[in-house]
């Protein structure tokens, strides 16, 4: 972690670089979405939570340790290194949830046909292209 006595302005510095380490996981994340590479994606994932405690310790070292006077380039490089790491970070959840709808629809091809629907005629037939298989009596 950072020392206590460490100076605010090395703090601001050690912020700003995580940043832009994070912002560089989440790309790298990005590419290894788009190409499915499961063990790349897991090893960022692990990179991410690391990065992610270690800019925690530097945050709370900065609030408790309050620069005298902003240097104001560098918070606002700050502010637009947050700003794309949300940014990147909604990216990449949006792919995320894309596939997971994708392995949800394949999943639901396997699945039995639900009972259909029941009206005063009869019974109504359950809905094509739900499954794969079809029993029949």
């Amino acid at each position: 972690m950072t020392h206590p006595e460490t100076p605010p302005e090395t703090l601001l510095q050690q912020e700003i670089s995580l940043y832009r380490e994070l912002l560089e996981c989440l790309e790298q994340e990005a590419q290894a979405l788009a190409t499915a590479q499961e063990e790349t994606i897991l090893s960022l994932a692990a990179s991410k939570e690391e990065i992610l405690g270690r800019l925690l310790g530097v945050k709370k070292a900065r609030e408790e340790n309050p620069p005298a006077a902003g240097n104001d380039a560098d918070l606002s490089d700050l502010d637009r290194l947050q700003r794309q790491v949300a940014s990147r970070n909604l990216r990449n959840r949006e792919i995320i949830a894309a596939s997971l709808e994708v392995i949800q629809e394949f999943i639901n091809q396997f699945l039995p046909p639900g009972p259909g629907l029941y009206r005063q005629q009869g019974q109504v037939e359950a809905g094509s292209g739900r499954t794969l298989f079809h029993r029949q009596a």
